[in-house]
């Protein structure tokens, strides 16, 4: 697959740069099919969720592992999961999620995040780590 995928790409890029690349479109895809999903404190529906996404994210190429956790509201947020009449719903937003991906191309792991960041008023999607895979 990473021979496939290498024939598209410039030469002057390296496999460390792709993986990176891989990263930021399978962050980006998570970030925006989750946002605005209805969740409630009903049973574990946050957490079916949370794995439906993991399952379809890992489906693209070169995901090796996702993480993702649809937090508790926390101060600062306005709804509490609880429904006080029938129209009363909370929705996933960069504030209540959080996620990890790892992407293996081609001797090359990369690892992000993307989680809200309080100083930045922002959901932060951000490289964790790039390392060479033994």
């Amino acid at each position: 697959m990473e021979k496939l995928a290498r024939d598209y790409h410039s030469p002057d890029v390296s496999d460390r740069e792709i993986a990176i690349f891989e990263l930021g479109i399978k962050l980006a895809a998570l970030f925006h099919i989750i946002f605005g999903a209805p969740v409630a404190n009903v049973g574990d529906v946050k957490k079916r969720i949370a794995e439906g996404i993991e399952a379809s994210i890992k489906c693209q190429p070169f995901v090796k592992d996702v993480k993702v956790e649809i937090a508790e509201l926390h101060d600062g947020m306005s709804h509490n999961y609880t429904k006080s009449n029938e129209y009363d719903y909370s929705y996933v937003s960069g504030k209540n999620l959080r996620a990890q991906v790892e992407i293996n191309y081609n001797g090359w792991q990369a690892i992000g995040c993307v989680e809200w960041k309080s100083d930045l008023n922002y959901p932060m999607m951000y490289i964790k780590s790039v390392n060479p895979l033994e």
